[in-house]
């Protein structure tokens, strides 16, 4: 009996994050990612680190034309942990591929955000 109170308390072990399986991508002017990644940490389901949004976006705008850059984040969706990988490819001097790399049921979620966004500039 006392092992099954103990038993009651006893915290619970950390759930490994979701595996990258999916990705979904969009293109961007270099000054619309860090509205971009703002608006996708304002989404109720993410737990994105503080200030990842202004982090990423300022360091875009130093990314030589024709180079990568790739930032790996532990978040949560949902509750539950989560890899992200946002990758950005300058295509031109201010225009960015962003390629977001995540479980698959993140990327859903991700596309509803990024056709949002789309409508909301008039993309």
């Amino acid at each position: 009996m006392l092992k099954f109170v103990t038993e009651l308390f006893k915290p619970n072990a950390p759930k490994a994050p979701l595996p990258i399986t999916s990705e979904t991508s969009m293109n961007f002017d270099s000054r619309e990612v860090a509205p971009f990644l703002t608006q996708l940490a304002n989404n109720h389901r993410f737990a994105f680190p503080e200030d990842i949004a202004k982090a990423i976006g300022d360091a875009v705008g130093g990314i030589p034309v024709e180079d990568t850059k790739r930032w790996k984040i532990t978040a949560d969706f949902d509750g539950q942990p989560i890899l992200l990988e946002i990758e950005a490819f300058m295509d031109d001097a201010d225009a960015v591929d962003l390629t977001f790399h995540s479980a698959q049921i993140v990327v859903t979620e991700i596309e509803r955000e990024l056709e949002a966004f789309a409508d909301a500039i008039g993309t």
